[in-house]
């Protein structure tokens, strides 16, 4: 099931939902899908033949026929064959049992590709009524099951019905908060992999703030809570909070969040976590540009380049890693620089390199060398073909618009004497709409260019101080299926 195309993608770090999504299958994986179905049929006919209709062994390939069915797009034939492996486990085991939670999670999941998020929603709630209820004990199981409930209402932002955006947001962040609940009772308390759960309700925070920045019905639902009951009858008033207090809460709980991954670290040996220490600065340098603290950020950039060249990092790889600008918020938490240039590396060339609030683009930057602000530079001046662009369209996406556009440099900052540049620090500049003979843009570019200007920059460093950068943004969108 692919996205429609679109110009105008919804507030998300699609980045993961997105890149998520099958590619589609050529004709030889069908062709061993189908093979496969069948084997697993004829084991299945095999029981039934023998007049097993109900037995345990019954549950293994119908498991593995769902998967192809998944596979193949045969979404009703596959949450037919899931129902029935799962009433089998309810048959053997009883009612409420943890043997059924896979299916359930791969019915949700089949719903959700096949755009039936009416169907994934109630499962969702009810699965998380299950684990709340009927699952015995706490474990890592517990733990991985709600963070996969969490991507998916974070994939429903973008691909289900608007009216339902909020909602989502909503549940994202509370079932990835009962995944850190459980990490808490199930982990030591400074177990540093708890760190990467911290990190995810950060990142679900910016999203709701941008949520409410954008305004709206979806940022109206986050701003509103239910007070204490009116009367005896038990009738609930909304309270709706302003914008600009429900961003502030967002931007405080962020912050409380850092400190307790710092929190996870200094409670070990401080000097041998010298460098994570300094690059949860380098996390809390980036929260603070997201919410336009810049003097802060600033402060704060600085900081952690210190700590790390104090950390003994070798100073080759400190350059490396603040070389070119990063769009923040980081998709994970790494506590050292090797594992965030490693990620860097691994970065898909096949889809988009970076999905901000929901906007699929790549971004290539050109160092600048010279001069406060030079002449944006075409992109062939970057010595980048179309391919690494993103200009084929041998995969799921099709290229809407090229863009130059220039991040400033901190003294870019204040122009002249008592006047500030809005948002300036860590923001797309001087967005240009760049005409390709090949691949023409049909619409307006306004749009994309307010969409493009709602991404957030951690700009490059050069010994610890921001240097100014030129560079191409590649818009994205989702190919429409080829049926």
């Amino acid at each position: 099931m692919r996205l429609p195309l679109s110009l105008a993608p919804a507030l998300l770090l699609g980045w993961v939902p997105l890149a998520a999504q099958d590619p589609g299958m050529d004709s030889a994986e069908v062709g061993r899908a189908l093979e496969e179905l069948a084997l697993y049929q004829a084991d299945l006919h095999r029981f039934e033949a023998d007049g097993v209709y109900h037995g345990p062994q019954l549950v293994e390939p119908l498991s593995r026929i769902a998967d192809r069915y998944m596979d193949l797009n045969r979404f009703a034939e596959a949450n037919a064959t899931l129902d029935r492996a799962q009433q089998i486990v309810r048959i053997e085991e009883g009612l409420f049992t943890k043997s059924q939670l896979p299916f359930l999670h791969r019915k949700i999941e089949n719903h959700v590709n096949s755009g039936n998020w009416r169907e994934a929603r109630k499962l969702q709630d009810h699965i998380i009524w299950f684990y709340l209820n009927k699952y015995s004990w706490p474990d890592q199981n517990m733990m991985r099951g709600m963070l996969e409930l969490s991507q998916l209402h974070l994939r429903g932002i973008t691909e289900d019905d608007e009216e339902n955006r909020g909602y989502h947001y909503l549940r994202a962040a509370y079932s990835s908060r009962i995944a850190l609940r459980v990490a808490d009772n199930i982990w030591p308390r400074h177990e540093q992999r708890k760190a990467g759960l911290i990190y995810e309700q950060l990142r679900i925070m910016y999203l709701q703030a941008s949520a409410i920045n954008k305004g709206g019905s979806t940022g109206q639902s986050l701003r509103t809570s239910e007070s204490r009951p009116l009367s005896s009858n038990g009738y609930l008033a909304e309270r709706v909070v302003p914008p600009e207090s429900a961003v502030e809460q967002l931007r405080i709980g962020g912050q409380r969040y850092l400190g307790r991954i710092e929190r996870i670290y200094t409670g070990e040996d401080k000097s041998e976590n010298a460098e994570a220490l300094a690059m949860v600065r380098l996390y809390d340098a980036d929260w603070r540009l997201l919410f336009d603290q810049k003097r802060q950020a600033l402060e704060a950039y600085r900081e952690a380049h210190e700590m790390l060249l104090g950390a003994g990092v070798p100073r080759d790889r400190v350059d490396e890693l603040f070389a070119t600008p990063a769009l923040i918020p980081m998709p994970q938490f790494h506590d050292s620089v090797e594992k965030a240039l490693a990620a860097r590396e691994r970065a898909p060339i096949d889809a988009p390199a970076a999905f901000g609030e929901g906007i699929p683009v790549k971004i290539f930057f050109d160092r600048e060398r010279s001069g406060p602000r030079p002449p944006v530079p075409p992109p062939q001046s970057l010595g980048l073909p179309a391919e690494t662009l993103g200009l084929h369209e041998g995969n799921d996406w099709q290229v809407v618009a090229l863009f130059s556009f220039h991040l400033p440099a901190a003294e870019d900052i204040e122009t002249r004497a008592g006047w500030r540049r809005r948002n300036a620090l860590g923001v797309a500049q001087d967005l240009q709409l760049i005409e390709l003979e090949d691949y023409p843009v049909y619409r307006e570019p306004e749009p994309l260019i307010r969409n493009l200007s709602r991404l957030r920059f951690r700009p490059g460093l050069t010994a610890g101080e921001p240097h100014a950068a030129t560079g191409v943004i590649s818009y994205l969108a989702a190919a429409e299926a080829s049926r």
